[in-house]
């Protein structure tokens, strides 16, 4: 299990890495634990990171780290 620090981190990387600028992540807690997301300042597209997904879901995702910036009909 990674710490939200560290999905946070990887997250942002990639996002980065396909020509997002994110904005600064917001915490929040899901159902199942600590969670956080964050937008791109210039297209919209969106990240979300979850400490414990659910048995369906994983713990990085969203379109900004999916496609690249522009891309992305927000």
């Amino acid at each position: 299990m990674s710490t939200l620090r560290t999905l946070k981190q990887d997250a942002r990387e990639t996002a980065t890495w396909r020509g997002h600028s994110l904005s600064n992540f917001r915490d929040f807690d899901s159902l199942d634990g600590p969670a956080a997301g964050a937008k791109c300042r210039n297209c919209g597209a969106w990240v979300q990171v979850e400490t414990r997904p659910g048995p369906n879901s994983i713990d990085t995702g969203g379109p900004a780290v999916a496609v690249n910036c522009g891309d992305v009909l927000a």
